[in-house]
């Protein structure tokens, strides 16, 4: 136990067993963008609530902007807690910035949607 309560350590570990992340990988990825920056040596970044699923960096993600289907990768996850290590995934229920490359700020607005198709991805984790 750290001086202030629990630990570093203890306060990370306590976080993940609150993340079922058998239960993301058996979802697909789903965010609602909340709002879009460009960041230099970054790129276009869209940041929300992640509703269900996990992604890692890396992976392809789908945008339903309006209707229209953009593809973008993800090149960066900055998921916004001091309760773990940064891994370069997002879980449900984090808020998250992800740095998506193929896309524009200017292409993206408020309530899109970013998806990851996980399920197919992994098959069925036990």
């Amino acid at each position: 136990m750290g001086l202030f309560g629990k630990s570093k350590k203890e306060r990370e570990k306590e976080y993940m067993s609150k993340i079922n992340v058998t239960a993301c990988l058996n979802q697909d990825f789903e965010m609602t963008i909340d709002d879009i920056y460009t960041i230099v040596g970054v790129g276009t970044v869209a940041t929300g609530t992640v509703s269900g699923g996990m992604c890692r960096e890396g992976e392809v993600a789908k945008v339903n902007t309006s209707g229209n289907i953009l593809e973008a990768t993800v090149t960066a996850v900055d998921a916004h807690t001091k309760e773990r290590k940064p891994n370069g995934c997002a879980y449900r229920t984090e808020h998250v910035g992800l740095g998506l490359r193929g896309i524009t700020k200017e292409q993206l607005k408020k309530g899109d949607t970013v998806i990851i198709q996980n399920a197919n991805k992994y098959g069925k984790v036990d």
